[in-house]
């Protein structure tokens, strides 16, 4: 027997020539958007899709930026994304009234099921090096996919160094904000540090080189938990929709923040022990290396230049800024346990603790300068 919350899904798959609701289950691993694994009988044959309810708020040019997206990359082939389904009059998504209380729109959408398995969440993945760089393949392949593409729609989210300034002054609007738990006590005892470190950032990608950074669409969450994995293969490539238009070395220092932190304190003698917070600066080059070299043998999107190279470093420094803003956001914005965020917020922090020690941000730069093609 279906749940009582299947009406409203019911009611969506009416739009739909898919079949008939039999069965669905929440997927509890997002943070943003509420979807569902749901199965449908039609013609005495069983099918599964993926359900999507997004996230209050969200604006109709961000849907359709996300949906021209991934209806380039099926077109394509490459990297592996779920078709989305249209409705009987042709759309991609569907629109509906929210509750009486909330007159908003809301959106659905409807997508094949990817095969493969979830093997990881964005927090404390360990990928094989396999997996690393399979992933790394699959990221420049999506970089090469959307080289010169032109979607439709808008995401709103600013670009990475335009972000940089209203993080800054989230961060500092904290202690009117604070709830007095220990997330709250934590983040306020080290606040003047995450200013210091955002200031920091700011000056470097103010430089005027940062504007002509080579810039196309990115995945903005390019994370394990976003990919599907066959053993060592990635089957599939999901959740689009905090993709838009920026500086195509974000998206990497972005990707390496999430493959390749390390969440765990390391154990004694370990060889790529890297303190909790620090890059596993091994998993880094394994991972730029089948980046840079998948993207030598394509045309279009080219391997990583010189520029980018030189401020990846820095990059990545913001993909940890960007990751931190999300946790205090989400953490004020939400009723959710302190405790679980205070997991995120020390992450974050312990990075910008590692960054910042003597010698890591050399370390980084040694690994990352022979892996950028200097002819770009």
């Amino acid at each position: 027997m279906l749940p009582d919350n299947a009406l409203q899904l019911k009611e969506i798959l009416e739009y739909y020539d898919l079949g008939e609701l039999v069965d669905l289950e929440k997927n509890e691993r997002g943070y943003v958007n509420t979807s569902f694994a749901i199965q449908t009988i039609q013609g005495g044959q069983r099918r599964q899709y993926f359900l999507r309810k997004y996230k209050a708020g969200i604006r109709e040019p961000e849907i359709q930026f996300e949906h021209s997206l991934i209806n380039h990359l099926v077109a394509l082939g490459a990297p592996p994304v779920a078709r989305l389904h249209r409705t009987r009059d042709g759309d991609t998504y569907v629109r509906q009234i929210g509750e009486a209380d909330d007159r908003e729109r809301v959106f659905f959408a409807i997508f094949d099921f990817l095969p493969g398995e979830d093997c990881y969440t964005w927090v404390g993945p360990r990928c094989s090096k396999e997996q690393l760089q399979n992933s790394a393949v699959v990221l420049a392949q999506f970089h090469n996919a959307v080289s010169g593409f032109q979607p439709q729609g808008q995401r709103a989210e600013a670009k990475i160094f335009d972000l940089l300034p209203l993080i800054a002054a989230g961060v500092a609007a904290c202690p009117a904000r604070a709830k007095n738990t220990v997330f709250d006590a934590y983040l306020l005892e080290r606040l003047h540090l995450v200013l210091q470190n955002i200031a920091a950032t700011r000056a470097v990608l103010s430089e005027p080189e940062v504007l002509a950074l080579p810039q196309l669409i990115i995945h903005c969450d390019y994370h394990p938990g976003n990919l599907r994995f066959r053993g060592a293969q990635v089957t599939g490539l999901f959740d689009f929709d905090w993709s838009k238009i920026d500086a195509r070395c974000f998206d990497v220092a972005l990707a390496l923040w999430y493959f390749c932190t390390n969440w765990e304190a390391p154990q004694d003698g370990a060889p790529d022990g890297a303190p909790s917070g620090g890059l596993r600066l091994a998993e880094v080059q394994t991972f730029l290396s089948a980046y840079q070299a998948t993207l030598h043998t394509h045309p279009g999107a080219g391997p990583l230049g010189p520029m980018e190279g030189k401020y990846l470093p820095y990059m990545i420094n913001a993909s940890n800024l960007y990751i931190l803003n999300w946790t205090i956001e989400d953490y004020y914005r939400k009723d959710v346990d302190p405790q679980e965020y205070l997991v995120y917020l020390r992450h974050g922090l312990n990075f910008m603790d590692w960054f910042e020690t003597d010698g890591h941000l050399d370390e980084l730069k040694a690994i990352l300068s022979p892996l950028i093609d200097p002819e770009g």
